[in-house]
């Protein structure tokens, strides 16, 4: 009896390994050229809250929303896992890591991700990429 727990420890413990190895060698920034192919990004007015400013996101990784652009690929497996931010002064650079579910919770569409405390002004939003951080997605204002 001993022997069969401690055997399915260790069968157990070698597909968990297995599958995060996995997951963590096919995590990836997505470059513009996919996000362009599963049907573009882009954002929807920031939401103001106690917690600072949320900007609302929108992508779907699956290939099955026409965002901006018709999609010319589908992922039936990929999911967004989260969306990277960088803010530079009035410019903030947004980049979506794409992977393979871990847990089945994951989903195919992006969420809003907090871009914190903003001053007055206006703000351009770039996707930034391992090629250039100059592809312009839209622009807002703060007013307070």
């Amino acid at each position: 009896m001993k022997k069969n727990i401690i055997a399915i420890s260790i069968i157990v413990s070698i597909v968990l390994i297995m599958w995060l190895l996995l997951n963590f060698f096919n995590t990836k920034s997505a470059d513009w050229n996919f996000i362009q192919n599963v049907g573009g990004i882009k954002i929807e007015k920031p939401i103001d809250t106690d917690d600072g400013y949320y900007l609302p996101v929108i992508c779907n990784v699956s290939g099955l929303d026409s965002i901006t652009v018709k999609p010319k690929i589908l992922n039936s497996s990929l999911f967004c896992l989260k969306t990277k931010v960088s803010i530079d002064e009035n410019k903030i650079y947004l980049t979506i890591i794409t992977g393979i579910s871990i847990f089945g919770n994951e989903s195919s569409k992006s969420k809003a991700v907090r871009i914190g405390n903003l001053k007055e002004g206006n703000y351009k939003i770039y996707y930034k990429d391992k090629l250039s951080d100059k592809y312009l997605i839209d622009v807002f204002t703060i007013k307070k």
